[in-house]
């Protein structure tokens, strides 16, 4: 199931080492099933844009996680005080 690795990519994300933390969430990404793959790189450009346009917007990548990070990262017994 998807939602089994949630864990393994908070693990990934507490690597202290930051180039091997990038290697395991790069592989963890390429892992996913193709669609989810898919969302997520058109997602994570578009949230670019967005950053990039903080100027006019007010939504630089702190705010937009605040904003986002809730609903696209929770865990499978969706349980807010976790997060």
């Amino acid at each position: 199931l998807l939602t089994d690795k949630y864990a393994d990519f908070i693990d990934a994300n507490r690597k202290e080492d930051p180039v091997e933390r990038l290697k395991t969430l790069k592989r963890l990404i390429h892992d996913l099933p193709e669609h989810h793959y898919e969302t997520l790189k058109f997602l994570s450009a578009h949230l670019k844009t967005v950053a990039e346009n903080s100027e006019k917007n007010k939504m630089e990548p702190r705010n937009l996680a605040i904003v986002f990070g809730p609903t696209l990262v929770r865990t499978s017994d969706d349980n807010m005080t976790h997060m």
